[in-house]
């Protein structure tokens, strides 16, 4: 044995083997802390992924936007998604913050429930009423009117008659209210459900007559429109709803107006999908040739993914032409016509009612 070594035994064992020890337990440690790692590393695209459905559930949810309804986040997606705050572009529709050059302000309302469509959307809005001249008059900032009876009978309407009475009674009940009031007299005289009523040449003279009286008892805060469709100003002159052929004169209207609707496949619709401005040029263009402002008495959109955007554009139209156009009301209610049972007109939808007021709230264009 050489001098100085010390003997073998149960000491001299523990001395070599605890720096083993020591590294094996170091491993299994560097091991442990490389799994917590790899388990960090694993829970990185679940975020990742919450984030993306995030997005994804804010704008589907809108269901105005386009996009298909999918099965829904997990869990912990949909935790990870309420921590997050939505986007504005989730409101279904583009909108710009520029101003929109021009003069005047547009009476803005609704036919039909306008109460309801002002509360969903926290904007003023007014009226448009219909009513038989037999009844009383209703308030609104437009009012349009029938007779039961033929436009001749309307036509020859004399003092003493039923007909000329009632037209006095609403001329001066009109007259004494504050206010300018669009005034209508049986509107849409081209469409089918009018033809019992009679020829494009009796309604003028109708039409004629009914505003002749006003005057007479001194209204001054009529503004006479003339209520036709939006097709009747793109048919054909051979068409009997040709536009021109039911005019009544410059000298009787004030307001070219036109009921515009964006059937899509309801109703009368061919699928198509028209925006109010290719509804509302050839109406416009009229009213311009004949120098006279134009309205739109109705004017809706059936149901649709991307009836929100339609609205905004709608709205945006109208106030890119508020020096020409009078009055807008959407028409909020069901459908009158049974042929159009199918369409869905009334605004429904969080994004439909935020983009009717974009723009519906803005004082520079729009007023009740």
């Amino acid at each position: 044995m050489p001098t100085g070594s010390k003997p073998v035994g149960k000491t001299n064992v523990k001395s070599r083997t605890r720096p083993r020890l020591l590294r094996i337990v170091a491993s299994m440690a560097l091991l442990a802390l490389v799994g917590g790692a790899a388990a960090v590393d694993r829970s990185r695209p679940v975020e990742s992924t919450n984030q993306g459905v995030g997005t994804t559930e804010t704008f589907v949810n809108d269901n105005l936007n386009g996009a298909n309804r999918s099965a829904g986040p997990s869990p912990s997606a949909s935790r990870s998604a309420k921590a997050k705050p939505k986007p504005k572009a989730s409101a279904g529709f583009t909108a710009s913050s520029a101003f929109i050059p021009g003069s005047g302000q547009v009476y803005l309302g609704a036919a039909g429930d306008s109460q309801a469509l002002a509360r969903a959307t926290g904007t003023p809005l007014s009226d448009h009423a219909y009513a038989h001249f037999s009844g009383g008059v209703p308030a609104g900032r437009m009012i349009t009117v029938k007779d039961n009876g033929t436009w001749r009978s309307v036509a020859a309407a004399g003092p003493g008659s039923a007909i000329y009475n009632n037209i006095v009674r609403w001329a001066q009940t009109i007259k004494s209210r504050s206010g300018m009031v669009m005034f209508a007299y049986h509107h849409e005289p081209e469409g089918a459900n009018s033809r019992r009523f009679g020829t494009p040449a009796e309604f003028i003279q109708a039409w004629r007559r009914v505003v002749t009286i006003f005057r007479s008892q001194g209204v001054r805060n009529a503004i006479y429109t003339w209520q036709m469709t939006a097709w009747a100003f793109r048919a054909a002159p051979s068409d009997p709803r040709y536009a021109a052929r039911w005019y009544p004169g410059d000298d009787y209207v004030d307001s070219v107006g036109a009921d515009a609707y964006n059937w899509g496949v309801c109703g009368e619709g061919s699928g198509n999908w028209q925006e109010l401005k290719t509804l509302g040029d050839p109406v416009l263009a009229f009213a311009r040739a004949h120098g006279k402002d134009a309205s739109f008495p109705e004017f809706a959109s059936h149901a649709d993914l991307r009836r929100a955007q339609w609205t905004y554009n709608a709205l945006q139209y109208i106030a890119t032409n508020r020096s020409r156009i009078t009055g807008a009301f959407y028409f909020h209610r069901p459908p009158t016509v049974a042929a159009n049972n199918d369409c869905r007109w009334p605004l429904s939808a969080s994004a439909e009612y935020s983009a009717y007021a974009a723009l519906g709230r803005n004082r520079a264009y729009f007023t009740p």
